[in-house]
């Protein structure tokens, strides 16, 4: 049955095949003509081999068993189940219209007949359901419109009876149906099995509990809310991010995708959508009920609409009714034949009019955007001469449309993109007809252009929405303002009322709407440094943008917007403490920006000054269903989401925010290194080469790239992507410092020097002493485990006297215990947990990793049991980042507190951990060292062939290792004793 048009022209049974109709996983079906009735009907077949398999087989029978048993005129009706020549199928009623899932694609269902639809979907599953049947797969693709508007449900290859003992009304259903519907019911889905298609399962499908008719209620919830929004309620990139939202997610509420959805109709769709079955509509009747109150009512408010446009008078004449109401004729008069001729075409020519009227509208009329839609901002037409403007209006009126979670503008980022595409640079002014370019290209629905004319004391700004395919326009706002001063204000009103204009609902206007000051700055000079940081950000990075911004604060010291992206710069800088004030700043005024950025802000403030990373990625959770097309949301979670180790949720948000665009340098070193972690490196190295096709290259993008490269030895491709960064700010001493531990990874001491001493050169000269006191940290931890504790106290003492920044404090102390010298160690490390007591990754990764070093010497069992807490950590990728070089820490120490107690096999085991996960490890200097560790480990247990290998594989990494380090030394000494 695999090839369809081989059956064309056959005849199985009576039935003489005519055309494909279409056909899916659970079978073919084709239009074929009854030629002993003369009527056409569908018939369905298993498709290929299918067929001859048993279960599929028992599935087709069920399907026919089941809907043929129900007599409803909202389910297909079922003639009979056949056999012919081996091929088993069922004729059915033949239908002529379109799947609920193809008039959802297309876009042309309104209100009033998606209630229609509802209401017959509701009925025909209220006498299923009264007959004891349970759909359990109802979606889109199973419910089929007629041309005559009626639902017909389909494909009941998955329904099973809720019981054998069914009651309707007084009577028991008999058992008959109950043993046709349920034979072998473990054997057809297999014990725990989730039938269904996974956006449309309950949670109790997701579950694999047993299933009641309300599964059916809240899978028509959703294809409800499919109709209404156009959109899932349930989303996701994979199988396992969609069941995941359908148990812990809520969905979006519907009037915020479409705002014309009635109060009640949201009402309903939160009822079936109830994941609790108790708290659900527990019959369809219900449903039913609420769907016929609904219409009753929608129309009611018509009624009232249409009679009070009638009271008002009109001074256009309307075509209806003069064909309605021709002259008047005697009665005993009859027409003449001319006067018939000339009075048709009188009405013809009136038709013709209409109609063309009608579709001239149809093409021009204002059209009410989606939140599908998108939105290019251009620049504002400036004609007062006045500098100040520019760029300044666009970046207030962008503020203003921002806070709706309605409106989707196109980011910078991509304008810039695309800009760059058309071989224009990429800080053109974007002008309205090059914004309308860039709208086409993006596939975007609309360009906003403003302008501002001054006469005297007064400014007059105008706001225009165009569509950019047709040039009609949508909205037009103007507002004049009574001097410079009051511009903003104008600004931020015309920005309201367009919102509305466009297609908002005022419920949604009201609640996302704050005044423009306290979402940008009253101070114009203050907002043009803003667009000016965010305009250099774009051209240059970060540390290009940090002068404009600090300009923008001088100005406003109010300004929390300004402070938000001073945190952003300098935490990508390395400058973590400066990235702390800063984020303090922005939280401490968050009731001064928009609802998106004060969750971004209170995320920010978790992470980066209280530490709590579990809190930030609560909040960011909440953000990202609130605005749950906004990139950055999921981007800044998938973030969040890595540094405590839960790299497959992880790569869930990370690959969203990539989905939703615009391509990113951040999101796309993430993901990379996220999948490297997983050890998918094919994976990785793909997302790498994406970027660098993207010509993507922020700091971490390169540092990701550089791990890949390493991975594949491939010293050509890391020496390259280090050549790349020389002269890069923020970028050249990350690669610098990546390149060291490579060198160190291999031993090869002098030269790790060599390149941490560059790195530390590099940060200075940025005036970066933070990031410089870091990679000197970075340097002498390799020096401590390489048993040089000497130069690894010294320094430490150099990174001390560069910056006394809280990680600097904590990574100072770290080394300082690996050394063994405890009290100074001591008193950091108690320090540092007192002043950040919430700190995740300080109390669960760095505070305990350090103090059970301290113990190791005298008490191992202590060590083993201070590092409990960090066991859910180890992956976790742990501010402050020193790339690689830190992770799996607590496991190595874990490894050494189970060496000194004598425990091998346990040893083993920590370090075994870091030739598991390599793509996590990469060449942290630790990794190589955790191969000699493995070999300690083996001689305690006498495994003495795997002890070898060990130490070989270890010394074979080193065989270019400078000879006087105290840990090779050592190293070798042992492996002759072995032999």
């Amino acid at each position: 049955m695999s090839d369809s048009s081989f059956m064309l022209g056959r005849t199985i049974s009576h039935y003489r095949i005519v055309e494909t109709i279409g056909g899916g996983g659970m079978g073919v079906v084709y239009k074929a003509e009854d030629i002993i009735l003369h009527r056409f009907v569908a018939l369905k077949f298993l498709p290929g081999d299918l067929s001859k398999d048993r279960h599929m087989l028992e599935r087709l029978r069920r399907e026919a068993q089941a809907a043929s048993s129900l007599n409803h005129p909202y389910i297909c009706t079922i003639y009979e189940i056949g056999e012919q020549e081996g091929e088993p199928f069922i004729a059915m009623e033949y239908l002529d219209g379109a799947t609920l899932k193809y008039l959802i694609s297309a876009r042309t269902l309104d209100l009033e007949r998606i209630v229609a639809i509802a209401i017959d979907i509701a009925d025909a599953l209220d006498a299923a359901h009264a007959e004891g049947i349970i759909h359990r797969d109802i979606k889109p693709a199973n419910l089929f419109v007629t041309w005559r508007g009626h639902v017909k449900i389909l494909d009941f290859g998955l329904a099973k009876l809720s019981s054998l003992s069914v009651r309707r009304g007084g009577d028991v259903v008999s058992n008959d149906i109950a043993t046709a519907l349920t034979v072998n019911e473990v054997d057809l889905t297999g014990p725990g099995a989730a039938l269904g298609t996974v956006p449309y399962m309950s949670p109790e499908q997701v579950r694999a509990k047993e299933l009641d008719s309300r599964t059916d209620l809240f899978s028509f919830g959703v294809v409800l809310y499919e109709m209404v929004t156009g959109t899932m309620p349930f989303r996701g990139e994979s199988s396992g991010v969609i069941l995941n939202a359908i148990l812990e997610r809520q969905a979006v509420p519907a009037v915020r995708l479409n705002p014309d959805v009635p109060e009640e109709l949201e009402r309903i769709l939160r009822k079936c959508l109830e994941k609790d079955r108790d708290l659900r509509y527990q019959h369809a009747s219900e449903i039913r009920s609420d769907l016929k109150r609904l219409k009753r009512d929608t129309k009611s408010d018509k009624v009232v609409a249409v009679e009070e446009q009638d009271e008002k008078p009109t001074t256009k004449p309307v075509a209806v009714a003069v064909v309605a109401a021709p002259p008047a004729q005697p009665r005993w008069k009859p027409p003449i034949p001319s006067e018939l001729l000339i009075r048709a075409l009188g009405v013809a020519t009136l038709i013709a009019v209409a109609i063309a009227g009608l579709l001239y509208w149809r093409a021009h009329r204002p059209l009410k955007l989606t939140d599908k839609d998108t939105i290019v901002l251009a620049d504002f037409t400036n004609t007062t001469g006045d500098s100040v403007f520019d760029g300044t209006l666009r970046q207030g009126l962008a503020a203003k449309l921002q806070q709706s979670p309605f409106l989707n503008l196109l980011s910078d980022e991509s304008i810039a993109q695309t800009l760059v595409l058309m071989a224009q640079p990429k800080d053109s002014l974007l002008v309205p007809d090059l914004a309308r370019e860039v709208c086409q290209r993006t596939d975007s629905t609309a360009t906003v252009e403003g302008s501002i004319s001054n006469l005297g004391s007064q400014y007059v700004l105008g706001l225009k929405a165009v569509n950019c395919r047709t040039g009609d326009s949508l909205a037009q706002e103007e507002e004049t303002a009574n001097g410079k001063e009051q511009v903003l204000a104008a600004l931020g009103t015309a920005g309201t009322k367009l919102r509305e204009k466009l297609g908002e609902s005022r419920t949604s206007v009201q609640k996302y709407d704050v005044p423009m000051d306290r979402v940008t700055t009253p101070s114009l000079d203050a907002l043009k440094a803003y667009s000016l940081a965010v305009s250099k950000y774009d051209l240059e990075g970060d540390a290009a943008s940090i002068p404009f911004l600090k300009r923008a604060v001088e100005l406003d010291p109010e300004f929390a917007s300004a402070y938000w992206k001073l945190a952003v710069a300098n935490y990508d800088m390395g400058e973590l403490e400066a990235a702390r004030n800063y984020s303090k700043k922005a939280y401490e005024l968050r009731d001064r920006v928009t609802e998106r950025e004060r969750y971004v802000i209170t995320a920010q403030y978790d992470q980066l000054v209280t530490g709590d990373i579990d809190n930030a990625i609560q909040t960011l959770e909440v953000y990202s269903k609130e605005y749950f097309r906004e990139a950055s949301a999921h981007s800044d979670l998938g973030y969040l989401l890595a540094t405590e180790g839960q790299l497959k949720r992880s790569e869930e948000e990370l690959r969203e925010a990539i989905s939703l665009g615009p391509v990113s340098a951040v999101d796309y070193g993430n993901l990379a290194f996220v999948l490297r972690g997983l050890n998918r490196l094919n994976e990785a190295k793909t997302t790498c080469r994406q970027a660098q096709t993207r010509n993507l290259q922020g700091p971490w993008m390169l540092s990701d790239c550089y791990g890949l490269a390493f991975l594949n030895g491939d010293t050509g491709g890391m020496q390259n992507i280090v050549t790349s960064a020389i002269g890069k700010v923020g970028i050249e001493d990350l690669l610098l410092s990546n390149a060291s531990d490579t060198e160190a990874f291999y031993g090869r001491r002098t030269k790790a020097r060599e390149l941490s001493r560059r790195a530390i050169e590099s940060a200075l000269r940025d005036n970066r002493k933070e990031a410089a006191a870091i990679w000197q940290l970075n340097s002498a931890m390799r020096e401590a485990e390489f048993g040089d504790s000497e130069e690894a106290r010294r320094e430490v003492a150099a990174s001390f006297g560069m910056s006394h920044s809280r990680d600097v404090q904590m990574l100072g102390g770290l080394v300082l215990a690996r050394t063994g010298e405890t009290t100074r160690s001591q008193g950091l490390l108690d320090e540092v947990a007192k002043r950040f007591p919430m700190n995740t990754a300080i109390n669960r990764y760095w505070v305990p990793t350090a103090r059970a070093s301290l113990v190791l010497r005298r008490d191992e069992a202590q060590a083993i049991e201070l590092l409990r807490v960090t066991v859910p950590y180890e992956l976790a990728y742990p501010d402050p980042t020193l790339q690689t070089g830190v992770l799996l820490y607590p496991a190595y120490v874990r490894g050494e507190a189970y060496l000194r107690r004598g425990r091998g096999k346990e040893a083993a085991a920590e370090f075994q951990k870091y030739l598991q996960y390599p793509g996590a490890t990469v060449n942290c200097p630790l990794a190589a060292l955790a191969r000699l560790q493995l070999g300690r480990s083996y001689v305690l247990i006498r495994e003495v062939e795997k002890a070898s290998a060990a130490y070989r594989d270890f010394l074979a990494l080193w065989k270019d290792a400078d000879s006087d380090l105290p840990i090779l030394i050592s190293a070798k000494s042992e492996y002759a004793k072995l032999k």
